[in-house]
């Protein structure tokens, strides 16, 4: 799959702005030209939210009612239009279709986005992770998708029952056609996980190495929920003391974690800013091949100076390594630190105060 263009209306700082892309793309300009804002466009069309802000109303150029953005792929053909407006549900067309739920975007645009912030992968909280993890796998099983939005409904109603069973008396029965539904529902959930989480970390691995740097790269599955539904079942009934007192569920998918560790130590603590940051470009690395190899479709990546940090060499070794076959969108202050060879074949296309030009 790639973008061959994007149309940007009242979209960040760009008022009117129309890009045309090339297998091979950069976008040059200064700091706050609003480089990253076209990645987190297309980034939009492919997941219908913002990893840099929450709220797509924060998107909206200032003093405008709303934003458009859209995007023409190929391979296969097709267009998605995306309209945000302040107090107003938002409006997704694919081709000429209006979709009835947002969640119908999810799967249709392969990508993959590298930015700085994706060292909250290594340093941030649980809830980062699986929020990552989720999207990451939404994007190739439907299934998992339609899993985890009912797992995540009737985890809200047993909380709320919690909540009412906390503070009076009631009948603990009532909790048991939630259990029956998490329980179920843990068990798809987590052999997806697990399958995904072994192929990161086996992939991160050979790529962490390949890139030329030392040390053994794992990855560890946290979780305490199994696939066998029948335990689900028990270990939820052996918790509800403490959820009725607590006014939550304690047990299931939504306390998992995975973590990163290099040479056994723990890379959230061990680990130099400058590591982390490696773990977490490999990892994503990672990520364009599973969704490669699962949807047989080499995702579009979109690559934001993460890589600004590291020295010529493995500069541009790491940029020949990262998914070879896919459409490139990377933005940068300058091309004086890419070789040659990586300039070679590449768009270049300069970005300045929200202007576009070739």
């Amino acid at each position: 799959m790639n973008i061959s263009r994007l149309w940007l209306l009242n979209f960040r700082n760009y008022e009117n702005a129309i890009l045309e892309f090339a297998e091979n793309n950069l976008l040059v300009g200064p700091n706050g030209a609003g480089k990253t804002n076209i990645l987190e466009a297309i980034d939009i069309l492919a997941t219908s939210r913002s990893k840099i802000v929450k709220g797509l109303n924060k998107c909206i150029r200032y003093g405008q009612q709303g934003f458009v953005i859209n995007g023409s792929f190929a391979a296969p053909d097709f267009t998605v239009a995306f309209r945000q407006e302040h107090k107003a549900e938002r409006t997704i067309k694919i081709d000429d279709e209006i979709l009835a739920r947002t969640s119908e975007l999810i799967g249709r645009v392969n990508s993959v986005i590298f930015l700085p912030g994706d060292l909250e992968l290594i340093q941030g909280t649980p809830l980062v992770r699986r929020k990552y993890l989720d999207i990451c796998i939404s994007q190739t099983e439907r299934d998992y998708y339609k899993a985890l939005q009912d797992y995540t409904r009737a985890l809200k109603q047993r909380n709320e029952l919690l909540k009412t069973l906390r503070h009076s008396a009631g009948n603990l029965a009532g909790l048991d056609v939630w259990d029956e539904q998490l329980a179920r529902l843990a068990g798809q959930i987590v052999p997806c996980r697990r399958e995904y989480l072994e192929f990161f970390a086996r992939e991160t691995a050979k790529l962490y190495n390949a890139m030329g740097f030392a040390g053994t790269v794992t990855i560890r599955y946290k979780t305490e929920v199994t696939a066998d539904k029948q335990k689900n079942l028990e270990i939820l009934a052996a918790a509800r003391a403490d959820d009725v007192r607590f006014g939550h569920t304690h047990y299931g998918t939504h306390a998992d974690d995975f973590e990163f560790y290099l040479n056994d130590n723990k890379a959230a603590e061990f680990c130099s800013q400058g590591q982390q940051r490696l773990l977490a470009i490999v990892f994503k690395c990672a990520e364009a091949k599973i969704k490669t190899e699962k949807l047989n479709d080499p995702p579009i990546v979109l690559i934001d100076d993460v890589l600004l940090e590291l020295d010529l060499e493995r500069l541009n070794k790491i940029i020949a390594v990262i998914a070879p076959q896919s459409q490139k969108i990377f933005t940068v202050t300058d091309t004086g630190r890419l070789s040659a060879d990586v300039l070679r074949g590449m768009r270049v296309i300069k970005i300045a105060e929200g202007k576009v030009s070739s």
